[in-house]
């Protein structure tokens, strides 16, 4: 049985569009892209989608999420003292939000334990809905540095190298390492490495021995080149941090462009959206302030270079909402001008590259999972139409209809 959906306009995923355009899909997977024109005699066509004037495109993949987290004014507060059950259920309701948003997959990074792996698997198993979770299950950090109260402590690199074996062997797809401080925990810095050269080496080999993909959050300068030197594939936040402020080290970027690194923002929408006064959770108003603007030309600075950037929203953390990544694709593009099909661009094919599902999912192609999703507008013309999402497919089924999860 073969599903032809049909609209107004395509976006691939991969920075092309096609007009008056059409899709089928059969089973779970896509086996035609094109103009409508070119498809109305298909033989074997059994179910026809009309999306009208809707944009047809991939399903939105965020490559930084914390599904245990609540994403509240006070979140980082709050999961220092939430019970695993408490994060369970809270972890349940982010991933019928992200689904009901359009993100069809999900990197999570940094959950407490293996509840995010259940999460997964429940998901997977038909038993709720969510989009296609990638997790690391915990994170590794320091004792008692950035988010110790819910990651896996290791300190040398012996214990790096267990706890990348404790954490696949219980079902995670990828390793998370905390590889600075960070504003959530009081007591770490995020001005500092957490790990030497040889620590991070320990776990990105243990882990790439057996398959598996490494991403680091690294806030300041220092800890950005020891995670490179490394080999991490995936750098998190990426804030080129350092006590005199924020600075792109021209030298380290270009040394990430060549290794072909990801960079995946992971930036909450705290920091652009909600009022600093209303958020005195982690760092005190002037902190922030001082931070804000030369963030902003950080990120500018590397979507305008030749690195491999993810559009990615750190959905979980202070006031920034698992269904709140298309705020982020609103900012980036309409305050920092950086163009809307980059964007989309970096928060389809890009990032599935990133979590290590380019060959699945991210982009319309023929033999790819079809993850779909169908938005009232044109996002090359409006961005804002991303949040607008009416329709979403993910592995060839209808679980969104007109803004329901279908359930």
């Amino acid at each position: 049985m073969a599903t032809l959906i049909k609209g107004k306009g395509l976006i691939n995923g991969r920075g092309n569009t096609i007009e008056e355009a059409a899709i089928v899909m059969e089973g779970d997977r896509i086996t035609a892209v094109g103009r409508q024109a070119d498809m109305t005699s298909m033989d074997g066509i059994t179910s026809v989608i009309d999306a009208g004037d809707k944009t047809i495109m991939p399903g939105l993949v965020d490559a930084h999420v914390h599904l245990v987290n609540t994403g509240g004014a006070f979140s980082a507060r709050d999961a220092r003292t939430a019970t695993s059950e408490q994060m369970m259920i809270v972890a349940v309701k982010n991933a019928f939000l992200a689904i009901r948003a359009g993100l069809t997959t999900v990197r999570d990074l940094g959950g407490k334990g293996f509840l995010t792996v259940n999460v997964r698997d429940a998901i997977e198993d038909g038993v709720i809905p969510g989009p296609r979770v990638v997790s690391c299950a915990a994170a590794i950090t320091t004792t008692g540095g950035q988010s110790h109260y819910k990651s896996m402590e290791a300190d040398t690199p012996d214990e790096m190298k267990k706890a990348v074996r404790a954490l696949i062997k219980g079902g995670a797809d990828c390793i998370k390492i905390f590889g600075s401080g960070g504003h959530a925990t009081p007591g770490s810095n995020p001005l500092a490495s957490q790990y030497t050269l040889e620590e991070f080496r320990a776990a990105t080999e243990e882990a790439h021995r057996v398959g598996k993909l490494v991403a680091a959050h690294v806030h300041p300068t220092s800890g950005i080149k020891l995670a490179v030197a490394a080999g991490i594939d995936c750098l998190e936040h990426c804030s080129w941090l350092s006590p005199s402020g924020v600075s792109v080290d021209q030298n380290v970027l270009e040394d990430i462009i060549q290794r072909e690194t990801f960079i995946s923002i992971g930036f909450p929408a705290s920091w652009y959206r909600v009022p600093l006064d209303e958020i005195q959770d982690v760092m005190d108003q002037s902190g922030r302030e001082a931070l804000i603007q030369p963030r902003y030309d950080s990120i500018r600075q590397m979507y305008e270079s030749r690195a491999k950037v993810v559009a990615s929203s750190d959905a979980g953390s202070t006031s920034t909402r698992i269904d709140e990544l298309a705020l982020l694709l609103e900012f980036l593009v309409n305050q920092l001008n950086i163009t809307a099909m980059q964007v989309i661009v970096s928060v389809t094919s890009l990032a599935a590259d990133a979590v290590g599902l380019g060959d699945v999912t991210g982009s319309l192609e023929v033999g790819k999972k079809a993850d779909i999703i169908l938005v009232d507008g044109d996002p090359i013309a409006d961005i804002t139409a991303l949040q607008r999402v009416d329709t979403v497919v993910k592995d060839g089924q209808v679980v969104v209809q007109r803004g329901q999860v279908l359930v």
